[in-house]
Formats: structure tokens, C-alpha cells, sequence
């Protein structure tokens, strides 16, 4: 087995089973109906989007874009939103366990506004007993003010877009403050704020040296961050960058091998003391502290429910895509489907468990399953215990490529035989 491109987000191999069986759209009145049942027992997150920036990364052409005018509309439909979908028994009845602000930056609002939002976020919502409430954001978006509200309002965990530390390469990410103001605002903030603080590293922008990612790692280590994300440079057609690549301004070679070693150096240097361990493909987190239970509800089969303009996610086997403020996409996915979505999450992480994967394979897909498995061994992408399937180092840097062609080969395998 031999990869020729690597795939670099958990994005290249989710949501592949919709292009095998279409899944059926809905009407938002039969999605309401759902929020009136008896919650099940599942974990439950919120996702609540925010698609606006007041400073693009050089990268991005996510669901945002640059501030231009006052967020008090936008703000107060996040309000709205909160407030309508609590009195469902789906919010009434069950706690939640997470709360997520994606973006765009959730921390561009003015304080007013955040703790509107934040307000309509307790008025309606019942934490569980561990939940997790998260923010990104970017330093140069926060003010004790913005702090003092999060810590009120019971946010307990800030994911900060860093990106890098190096001057080089913040200069390239379009970043604000150079590397000492970063470190600095960074203990700063940890000392104010009463939850964990992680961070986004991004990799593999032109010339950057090993040096750097094992600067990076050490920093996140001295400043005892919860966590640290670990992406390799996108280049996302609509994005400032390229743009600058169609105009000649910047020039970017894929190189395997080098983005290889920027990759291995980043987490050799961050998990060599035994403190931090790699939580998923692209996360590494410090042992008893960051938990990441966004992630693993996403993965595992838990509900994400979806609010905000950008948003999507599910509840049971209704999946939502919140394309406008008035406009909502809705569509149901068959047992199947929901099956092996839960199975592709699995293999975001380095060790995957042999129960679950007999749980949610039936045996004609297991004996598929093991030949891949067979075949990754054989290629040093996986080893193999009683309990377990873990990933080598090699397993690790083309995880995402593994996850993609488990669950095509499962599913093509099995294709004439599934029922829809």
C-alpha cells in the first residue's frame, strides 16, 4: 500500500458515505418533531458558528469574512436562536455536553454582545456535570473585559488561533503581534482566565526551518498549554493565498519528505517528556488536562446540534447545514449510514479499540476489514494487540489517507449487498 498524496483534515475522509447512498432530505417541521421527543441517551454537543473575521488569515476560505459593519443583528439571532430552541424538550429534559464557538472568531463581538450571547447560552442550556464550553479566538481579540464574561458565564476552554511562533511565520499567516508579544499575551491570559487554553499550530508555510516547529513545541511546553493542534499548510482555492500563488507573489512545493520531517520534529519534540501525547491525528494534548470532548462526540456518534449561519451538524440521524438564517438543509441518514460515519471517526485517533470495531461491523464488512488491516501491518502503517489497533509513526502522519481507504474499501466492497 503506497499513498502518492496526502490527505491533511479529517474533512478528506468524513461525510464519503452520502456518495454512495443519497441520503433523503426532510422537512424542517419532521426536524422539529424530533426535538419533541424523549432525548436519547447520547452525548450532546452544541456548535455554535460565527463566520466572521476582522483579520483574514492568509490561508482561510472558511465560512467567514471580514468585518466590515456592526454585529448586533447577527448577535441577536444567535440570541434568537438560543432562545427558541430551548423550549424543546431535546434542550429541557437532557444536559448538555459541550458547547463549541467556531468561526471565524467567536471573540470578535463586542462585550455587549458576547454576554447577550452568552446570557441566552445559560437561560437555555444545562451544562452536565464535566461539560466543555469553548471559544476560539485570536489575542488580539480579547480584552479583560471578554475574559471576565467568559469566566462568568461558565466558558472554560479557549482554543487561540497561533498558528506559529516564529516571526516568519505570523508575518506569512498574516498574524498580529510578533513572537515575544505572543508568549507574553499568552501567560498573560492564562493567569486572567479560569479555564484551559490551547492552541492551532500550522506547519509547512515556504522555508520553514525544523527549527521552528521545535521552537514552536518547546514554547507550548514552557507556557504549559492544555493542548496544541498540529495542521499542515492548505492552500484553499478562494483563500489570500492562492491568490498570491495564481500571481506569482508566493510559491509553495509540495515536498513529502520535508513536510514529513516538520511533522515528526513537532511531535517528537512535544511528546519527548512524556507530558503531552497525541490525542488524535492532529492534536496533541497534555496528560490529565485537555480532553477535546468536541472531537470525540463528533466522532463517536453523539448529536452536534448546529447553530449560526455555516453550521452544521446532527441530531440522531437528522443531519443540518445552516446555509442562511432563514435557510436550513435537512437530511436523514439511514442506520447504515450512521453506522459507518461512527466507524470512520474511529480511525481519527492513534489507538482504536477491537470491541468497537466488532460492535459496528457486521461480519461480512469484518472480514474486509481485516484484509486492510492485514495490508496496513504489512506496511508498517499499523500494529496490532489483543485489545487494539494502533498507529505507527507512519500510521500517524497518513492517518487520514488510512481513514478514507478503510471506509471506501469497506463500503465498495460491500456495496451490492447493503440495503438502503
Amino acid at each position: 500500500m503506497h499513498f502518492e498524496t496526502r490527505y491533511k483534515s479529517h474533512h478528506n475522509s468524513s461525510g464519503l458515505i452520502g456518495k454512495y447512498y443519497p441520503q433523503r432530505r426532510v422537512t424542517e417541521e419532521e426536524f422539529l418533531e424530533k426535538l419533541k421527543e424523549e432525548p436519547k441517551d447520547v452525548p450532546r454537543a452544541i456548535y455554535v458558528h460565527t463566520p466572521y473575521c476582522d483579520k483574514i488569515c492568509s490561508f482561510c476560505n472558511l465560512n467567514r469574512e471580514q468585518l466590515s459593519e456592526s454585529l448586533d443583528s447577527y448577535a441577536d439571532y444567535i440570541v434568537s436562536e438560543f432562545d427558541r430552541y430551548g423550549e424543546y424538550r431535546y434542550f429541557k429534559e437532557k444536559s448538555v455536553d459541550v458547547i463549541y464557538f467556531g468561526g471565524g472568531t467567536p471573540t470578535v463581538y463586542r462585550s455587549e454582545q458576547l454576554e447577550s450571547i452568552l446570557q441566552s447560552v445559560n437561560r437555555n442550556i444545562k451544562f452536565s456535570k464535566e461539560y466543555e464550553f469553548t471559544l476560539e479566538t485570536t489575542l488580539h481579540n480579547l480584552n479583560d473585559e471578554k475574559i471576565e464574561l467568559m469566566n462568568r458565564y461558565g466558558v472554560n476552554r479557549l482554543s487561540v488561533g497561533i498558528q506559529s511562533f516564529s516571526d516568519e511565520g505570523r508575518k506569512f499567516y498574516n498574524r498580529t503581534y510578533s513572537k515575544n508579544e505572543v508568549t507574553e499575551r499568552l501567560i498573560q491570559l492564562k493567569d486572567k482566565f479560569n479555564g484551559e487554553v490551547c492552541i492551532d499550530i500550522i506547519y509547512n508555510y515556504p522555508e520553514q526551518r525544523i527549527e521552528d516547529v521545535i521552537e514552536d513545541a518547546r514554547i507550548i511546553k514552557k507556557l504549559d498549554l492544555g493542548s496544541s493542534s498540529f495542521y499542515s499548510l492548505m492552500v484553499h482555492e478562494g483563500s489570500t493565498l492562492s491568490h498570491d500563488i495564481k500571481d506569482e507573489k508566493v510559491k509553495i512545493q509540495e515536498d513529502l519528505k520535508r513536510e514529513r520531517e516538520l511533522h515528526d520534529a513537532f511531535i517528537r519534540e512535544l511528546t519527548k517528556d512524556g507530558e503531552y501525547y497525541i490525542l488524535e491525528l492532529t492534536k496533541i494534548a497534555k496528560k490529565g488536562r485537555d480532553k477535546y470532548k468536541y472531537i470525540k462526540t463528533r466522532n463517536f456518534g453523539g448529536d452536534t446540534f448546529p447553530i449560526g449561519v455555516g453550521a452544521g451538524g446532527n441530531v440522531d440521524n437528522i443531519s443540518i447545514f445552516r446555509m442562511k438564517k432563514e435557510m436550513s438543509m435537512f437530511v436523514e441518514k439511514s442506520d447504515y449510514q450512521q453506522r459507518l460515519d461512527k466507524f470512520s471517526g474511529l480511525f481519527q485517533f492513534p489507538q482504536v479499540s477491537k470491541n468497537v470495531v466488532n460492535e459496528l461491523l457486521t461480519p461480512e464488512e469484518k472480514v474486509i476489514f481485516e484484509e486492510i488491516v492485514s495490508n496496513l501491518k504489512d506496511n508498517n502503517f499499523i500494529f496490532e494487540t489483543n485489545e487494539h489497533y494502533t498507529l505507527t509513526e507512519d500510521g500517524l502522519f497518513w492517518g487520514n489517507n488510512i481513514s478514507r481507504e478503510i471506509l471506501t474499501t469497506v463500503v465498495e466492497k460491500t456495496l451490492g449487498t447493503i440495503k438502503k
